[in-house]
């Protein structure tokens, strides 16, 4: 009876020990820079996640502050409501950002990281068939200008989920959009441009 108590404490031990040592390995693990950016200093993206997410939350105070009166896109699934809810809101944001520039968000610090970031997927065959798939899915013309509105009826195109997850995370009312060489970063509900960046893809 001693020995089978004996046996069970020593399992339990055992089981302890490995679970503290399984569970160590795992918090390792989460803490490891993803291996999509495996090649730069941490510092470099801790750096460009904490600014990046400062001026996109910048942005989202001033779309908050612009949607209080603009018609609520989520009450209706009538494309002409739904055309005046966007331009009313992108009005309004552009009222507020009525002095807004070309880096307000992608400062050029900014842009060096994406471009460091999206480099690696856009090597060897498989960055040729990334490049191909832009090139096949570009729209023939966006003029690139913030706080405009992106052309009407102009396709948008697809990101490659590859290059997707080489950037900086966005909240659901932001998108990243490739036109060409460049990136854009569209509202959403407004249907603006926020900023871009050129000659992301190289």
């Amino acid at each position: 009876m001693k020995r089978s108590l004996l046996a069970a404490v020593v399992l339990l031990a055992l089981a302890t020990v490995g679970g503290l040592l399984m569970a160590q390995q795992g918090r390792q693990a989460d803490a490891k820079i993803p291996a999509k950016t495996a090649g730069l200093p941490a510092n470099q993206i801790a750096a460009l996640q904490v600014d990046f997410k400062n001026r996109i939350d910048h942005y989202l105070e001033i779309r908050r502050e612009a949607a209080k009166d603009a018609p609520k896109l989520s009450e209706t699934n009538d494309p002409a409501k739904i055309k005046v809810a966007q331009d009313s809101l992108a009005a309004r944001i552009q009222t507020l950002r009525a002095t807004a520039q070309p880096g307000d968000i992608f400062t050029p610090a900014i842009q060096k990281t994406i471009r460091q970031l999206l480099s690696p997927e856009l090597k060897g065959s498989e960055g040729k068939d990334t490049k191909d798939i832009l090139k096949d899915d570009a729209p023939k013309s966006v003029p690139l200008k913030v706080n405009t509105k992106y052309p009407e009826k102009t396709p948008l195109p697809t990101v490659p989920s590859n290059l997707l997850l080489s950037l900086p995370h966005l909240p659901e009312e932001l998108e990243y959009r490739i036109v060409g060489k460049h990136l854009i970063l569209r509202d959403t509900g407004a249907d603006l441009i926020v900023d871009f960046m050129t000659d992301a893809i190289r």
